[in-house]
């Protein structure tokens, strides 16, 4: 059996691997992914402000008398930046982000007093669908339908109803 001994300070120090630059690099690419998370929820609201306007203008141009001053509502923010995602494909098809927009402003007022905003509102709607799926023995991705969209619709009237029967006044 024979040792080697190494006896050069300079030469231990270059065999032993830093993990100082793997933290560094692994802080930077995190402050990154930051940067471009921030980056797109900014870019999500833009576009959510810019179908307002253009809704406004519509309006605007059909000889509307009464203008009301619209705001970027939770679920506005919340509907485009869940059409980026895959969860919620079903939403870019037909008019069914806008009609559970519809839903959401109707019972606005018992899901803000619940706690629910428009994100827990499309993440409920997301799994309504999934469940409405699974019990059906539909595929993963089978697109929305109108009568699945009853499904999704009735089992948010009665989640609200719920909310007002045992939290009601």
């Amino acid at each position: 059996m024979t040792f080697h001994f190494v006896t050069d300070n300079e030469s231990m120090s270059e065999k032993k691997p830093s993990a100082i630059e793997e933290v560094l690099k692994r802080e930077k690419l995190t402050k990154d992914f930051e940067k471009e998370k921030n980056s797109q929820e900014k870019k999500s609201i833009a576009i959510a402000a810019q179908k307002i306007a253009e809704a406004n203008k519509e309006l605007d141009g059909k000889g509307s008398s009464t203008t009301s001053a619209r705001y970027i509502s939770s679920f506005d923010i919340a509907l485009s930046q869940s059409r980026q995602d895959m969860r919620f494909y079903f939403l870019n098809e037909e008019d069914y982000g806008n009609r559970l927009k519809s839903i959401f402003m109707e019972n606005e007022s018992v899901l803000k007093r619940y706690g629910i905003d428009g994100k827990k509102f499309l993440d409920y709607v997301r799994e309504s669908y999934d469940r409405y799926k699974k019990i059906h023995n539909l595929m993963p991705l089978e697109p929305m339908k109108p009568k699945y969209f009853k499904y999704v619709e009735d089992s948010v009237q009665e989640l609200v109803a719920m909310f007002q029967q045992r939290f009601g006044k």
